[in-house]
């Protein structure tokens, strides 16, 4: 039995070593290099005047810098001017709202970038960009503010959805999806889907490769999304992922979660859902990417200094020091301010939790939440009083040193490296160690106080008897290790440096399929036997 483990371990081993494109078949070549610089989320706003109140305040939700939209966007126009990129795409939310003169002025911006730097530009909508609820010919709008930039050299049009495809460089064809609905989540309809179908006929008539871009996502990208809050997907995903892998339609770029994160489906083809950083918030990146037959090739790219001379009054001279010399620290530091203030002390509670899970407000599960859920996760982690290290030491273990002081703030860590990708923050990390003990601690102590029977259950002499330390337990800790892992290790393709099986690799081939098989196989035993 052994000797055959070894030869299965040994094959599987060789197997993993035979680079991809040798055991792949490709078509005819196509026109490459096509080199095109994605962003997301820009949220362009004018702004005039910020009132802060503390050193990170002036911004809006998560982080977003509305105030600073012009300062970042001109350090964009200035690294498009600077690149050798044929093309720009903007996946959605160009602007903050679409009310007032904003998407003109933007559009305006836009045709200067055109104009100044010969690369040319192409748009979707996001639903920043649409008023959909008053009307839903709002797209017809955005489509005559933005016809430059996409609409005036389309080959088809959806006049349902203002939808469109445009030739790219070589054999390459965008295919541009207005992919929003009416209470700003996504959906392609069956009629879109249909008009999407004649696309992919008429491209194989033509001999192109359809690259795709809209503003939801068609995968998830992280545990659960779907389930979890839809509103960042289109409602029909799995359809559509599967419709798009057959139609080898390889690429479809992203925007709306504020992520920077990769996602593969495989059906009868290998695909990606390529989701892009927001411009307007931490960490300040985009998309620079080149396509190759054989080859698709991500790079980050970040914005590390902004000019602010013409910032909005109100910031003090301290303030204007960080933004123009460290601005992603600055955007971080507003992140974190903001998930503090805004969302994690505002709307972790049980009704809330309860809801997110599908509990009704009377179940078991409803009324446990609400008696072991912890009323304050801003109390600090370390110092005297009480505090999450003190409860800690009540139930029998020490908490691990760090340098954060709240649960909040190692809160505020985890969604930061979600956001900027290639997240590895599982239950065996120093920051996922930390979580999984704090919260244990704030958990049972509430608990605790909750009922006698739980108090009784949690005292020294009892945890001592049974070896039980709560989350350190191996039971326990292995569960919700799981579950933090599940969330918070990404799972590949890598995020913002990655190169990806370029559109001349024929993914359907039996061959292939073989070969990627062995080599995530070989990957799960290398972690399982690391």
């Amino acid at each position: 039995m052994k000797k055959t483990l070894s030869l299965l371990l040994a094959l599987l081993l060789v197997l993993v070593s035979v680079p991809i494109c040798t055991a792949a078949e490709s078509e005819t070549p196509v026109d490459t290099p096509l080199r095109v610089l994605v962003t997301s989320d820009t949220h362009w706003a004018k702004v005039d005047e910020v009132s802060p109140d503390g050193f990170y305040t002036p911004r809006a939700d998560l982080g977003q810098m509305t105030s600073l939209t012009h300062q970042i966007f001109a350090r964009f126009m200035r690294d498009v001017a600077r690149s050798d990129a044929d093309f720009v795409f903007i996946t959605g939310d160009l602007t903050d709202s679409w009310n007032g003169n904003s998407p003109l002025v933007f559009s305006r911006l836009l045709a200067k970038l055109e104009d100044t730097t010969g690369k040319k530009i192409f748009v979707v909508p996001g639903n920043h960009d649409l008023h959909m609820n008053d009307d839903p010919d709002d797209h017809l709008r955005f489509r005559s503010i933005y016809s430059r930039f996409g609409w005036d050299e389309a080959l088809a049009i959806d006049e349902a959805t203002s939808s469109y495809t445009a030739d790219l460089k070589g054999d390459y064809r965008l295919l541009a999806i207005n992919s929003n609905k009416a209470d700003g989540g996504g959906l392609i309809t069956d009629e879109l889907m249909a008009w999407i179908e004649a696309q992919v006929q008429q491209a194989n008539r033509d001999g192109k490769h359809l690259i795709a871009m809209m503003h939801h996502q068609i995968m998830d990208h992280f545990t659960l999304e779907q389930r979890i809050d839809g509103f960042y997907m289109v409602d029909n995903a799995k359809e559509v992922r599967k419709k798009f892998a057959q139609w080898n339609i390889r690429v479809t770029f992203t925007g709306h979660l504020h992520i920077g994160d990769v996602a593969e489906y495989t059906g009868k083809n290998t695909i990606y859902d390529v989701t892009t950083y927001a411009l307007s918030s931490y960490p300040l990146r985009y998309r620079d990417v080149t396509f190759t037959d054989d080859e698709i090739i991500l790079k980050s790219r970040e914005i590390s200094k902004l000019d602010v001379r013409k910032a909005a009054a109100g910031y003090s001279d301290e303030q204007k020091a960080m933004i123009a010399n460290d601005p992603v620290g600055y955007v971080y530091g507003c992140q974190e301010d903001s998930l503090i203030k805004q969302y994690v002390s505002n709307f972790i509670d049980a009704d809330y939790l309860a809801d997110l899970l599908g509990l009704a407000p009377d179940s078991v599960g409803a009324k446990a939440i609400k008696r072991i859920l912890p009323e304050n996760i801003l109390i600090p982690l370390y110092g005297e009083g009480e505090t999450v290290e003190s409860m800690a030491k009540a139930l029998g273990y020490d908490l691990p040193e760090s340098d954060y002081e709240t649960v909040a703030d190692l809160i505020s860590e985890f969604w930061a490296a979600m956001v900027r990708g290639d997240e590895n923050l599982g239950g065996s990390s120093p920051e996922g160690r930390l979580f999984l003990d704090a919260a244990y601690a704030l958990f049972a102590t509430k608990a605790a106080k909750e009922s006698p029977a739980v108090r009784a259950l949690l005292s020294a002499k009892l945890i001592a008897l049974f070896g039980l330390k709560g989350v350190n337990n191996a039971f326990s800790r292995k569960f919700f290790d799981m579950v933090l892992t599940g969330l918070m290790i990404d799972k590949g393709p890598a995020d913002n440096n990655v190169t990806l099986v370029g559109y001349g690799v024929k993914t359907d081939s039996f061959r292939y399929k073989l070969n990627a098989f062995f080599r995530n196989t070989g990957g799960v035993l290398k972690k399982v036997f690391a």
